[in-house]
């Protein structure tokens, strides 16, 4: 079992260190939650890092990591009375593959599907109490984007929660911009 970890590794280090042209940038993005997620938390504003490394001709490998603030959101009970707020942030950790559907010199229509882990954090206050939880689950993110230049437009589906993805889904957009090729 070790050696096939070893080999695996060794053709995972290898096939990275000799792709053509990976990318390291920056993406900034809000994130819209909707459904019951959206009764709980205001929209979201973060920044993700992105790595992107070409395997095939329109097929390139992409990782994710960021932070994702959500805005407080303030509700009040028609029983008590008493005000309530809550607030979520999440870290994806995702990894995934973005494929060329249209491929120019410099632009690209693309189609993206990332997977991997988002630490996700909730605080709420009631009654003058405050309370908070984290957890760590499977998140993923589905959706297109146009690329022109050192320029990334994506839309999206946002799941911080794969197994709640029904309750936990945001609409999200990121604006990206390339800062390196190495």
């Amino acid at each position: 079992m070790m050696k096939k970890q070893i080999v695996f590794a060794s053709l995972l280090i290898s096939a990275v260190a000799h792709a053509e042209t990976k990318t390291i940038g920056i993406d900034g993005g809000v994130a819209v939650p909707t459904g019951d997620w959206s009764d709980a938390v205001g929209f979201g504003i973060g920044a993700l890092v992105r790595f992107e490394m070409p395997i095939k001709d329109k097929i390139t490998f992409t990782a994710r990591a960021g932070y994702i603030q959500h805005m407080e959101k303030e509700a009040g009970s028609e029983m008590t009375g008493d005000e309530s707020k809550s607030s979520a942030a999440e870290i994806p950790l995702f990894g995934g593959i973005r494929y060329a559907f249209k491929q120019e010199a410099t632009t690209a229509i693309y189609g993206a599907a990332e997977l991997g882990f988002c630490m996700y954090r909730v605080s709420f206050e009631a009654g003058g109490m405050e309370s908070s939880d984290s957890d760590t689950n499977l998140g993923m993110s589905l959706g297109a984007g146009y690329r022109t230049g050192k320029l990334d437009l994506r839309g999206g589906l946002w799941f911080p929660d794969v197994g709640e993805a029904g309750d936990a889904m945001a609409v999200m957009a990121t604006v990206g911009y390339d800062i390196t090729s190495l």
